[in-house]
């Protein structure tokens, strides 16, 4: 059971936030995005990018939080940007979470796939990285909180599939390190093979309000466990993150900026999409994803009940995971298959890709270390990875949590690929296949899910008169 603030604390201190919107969309063109198995390539906006920064302070610690509409950003470029940040404000580097949303439809900022990182891209982010970060604390005023959650199972549903035996798809082992695949991702409707979802999913729509000492919209902070709903056509987007953003700055009655600033960020969706396989004729898009998930927000938001003063506290770790690397003789079987059949061209497929990931693989370290965090905000609570998270850990983390209500936050602080189950691990699939998209040891998931278990119980013990 977590304390509350005291009448004693809301009168010894001053409880205060602040808000920040930075656009981020780029200017040159063409642009590679990221986020698919082949290049792609977009020439135009289809609606801005933008990284979206909250700050809070209870008087004593100051936390910053900020969601980037990217589909990836590594450590060393959020640590960066961090940094930047710190030497202005002063909120501590860990004490600091960056996410990103995941949309697909974003500047690559993280090399993956067919998708080589853009270097450019990523040197005008940091500073603005930074620059949402400070503005959000300069922005700071006297503001109170409180949260809610609200389902919304209508665009959350697993995208992986048992299937019946020798239908799933299946690239040579030598390039996905994976024998045995009985798991496939995204099987369709008409698909008579698939037998059934591999695991749960998380409906929740869990939010976090702010709003100025009178009363006022300051900021919403949301998250959702759906992977991206994705664009019609190509171009940069926000995706429905963005769209979320839009409509709830709108059913509020304010504008998005000024200074309000909305903020949604992507749950445990390693195994989750929007896209109900059981249903023929499914439809679904970024217009209609936002919708449904910000009328579940502001039915969240109904049963809020704001404080003017709640204690804050993050914890923060760092853990050294062992890495699946390919053998030297899977990655001299990929260097000939890959100058035999595919030159100096982009990937065209499942096996030339793999083939091409194997050997951006072959001389990464034996360990990749990672960072996971717990915030308390009163008696709510926000705990990440940096990973593309499945529902069953993102469950087992709040049914374990000694928070009556917590947020889950996945790509958080650094994007270091899919975190299957162990026992995953047999089905195979996509997921699991070795690559800069999915290459922690068997073994990590559990380590994280008790990391995190183990922060979130620490920010619990918190309570600062």
């Amino acid at each position: 059971m977590i304390i509350g603030a005291t009448k004693c604390s809301a009168a010894s201190a001053v409880f205060r936030a602040g808000a920040a919107l930075v656009d981020i969309t780029p200017t040159n063109f063409p642009i590679r995005t990221a986020g698919n198995l082949t290049l792609t390539v977009a020439d135009k906006v289809l609606d801005p990018l933008h990284v979206r920064a909250l700050v809070l302070d209870d008087g004593s610690t100051q936390i910053a939080i900020a969601v980037v509409d990217s589909c990836m950003v590594d450590r060393a470029t959020m640590d960066a940007a961090k940094a930047a940040a710190q030497r202005v404000t002063g909120i501590p580097i860990d004490r600091m979470l960056i996410a990103a949303t995941h949309t697909h439809s974003a500047p690559a900022a993280y090399s993956c796939h067919g998708n080589d990182v853009e270097p450019g891209y990523v040197a005008f982010l940091i500073p603005r990285l930074a620059e949402a970060i400070v503005e959000a604390w300069r922005n700071r005023v006297p503001a109170r909180v409180g949260w809610g959650k609200s389902d919304c199972a209508q665009f959350v549903h697993c995208r992986r599939w048992l299937m019946q035996p020798g239908t799933a798809e299946n690239p040579p082992a030598a390039f996905t390190g994976q024998v045995t695949n009985l798991a496939m991702m995204n099987p369709g409707y008409a698909n008579t093979n698939k037998i059934r979802p591999t695991g749960p999913v998380d409906p929740a729509v869990t939010v976090l309000s702010v709003q100025t000492a009178d009363g006022k919209p300051l900021a919403v902070l949301a998250n959702y466990s759906t992977h991206y709903a994705g664009v019609s056509e190509a171009g940069l987007s926000a995706d429905y993150f963005g769209e979320f953003c839009r409509v709830m700055a709108e059913e509020l009655g304010v504008a998005e900026g000024q200074p309000f600033v909305a903020l949604m960020s992507n749950g445990t969706s390693g195994d989750a999409n929007c896209i109900d396989f059981t249903k023929p004729n499914w439809k679904n898009d970024r217009f209609q994803v936002a919708r449904a998930v910000a009328d579940a927000g502001l039915e969240a938001l109904k049963a809020a009940r704001y404080q003017d003063w709640v204690p804050l506290a993050m914890a923060e770790q760092k853990r050294l995971l062992k890495v699946r690397r390919p053998s030297r003789s899977e990655v001299a079987t990929a260097r000939a298959y890959l100058a035999k059949n595919v030159g100096e061209r982009p990937t065209r497929n499942w096996e030339e890709n793999y083939a091409r990931e194997t050997v951006k693989l072959a001389d990464w370290p034996a360990r990749k270390e990672i960072k996971l965090q717990a915030l308390r905000i009163g008696d709510f609570a926000i705990a990440t990875t940096p990973c593309e998270t499945f529902g069953r850990t993102g469950l087992a983390i709040k049914q374990a949590s000694p928070f009556p209500l917590t947020m889950v936050m996945e790509l958080a602080n650094g994007c270091n690929g899919y975190l299957p189950p162990p026992d995953q691990f047999a089905l195979g699939g996509y997921t699991t296949w070795r690559a800069r998209s999915s290459y922690l040891e068997i073994g990590a998931e559990p380590k994280i899910r008790e990391t995190v278990d183990v922060l979130l119980q620490r920010v619990a013990r918190t309570n600062k008169p």
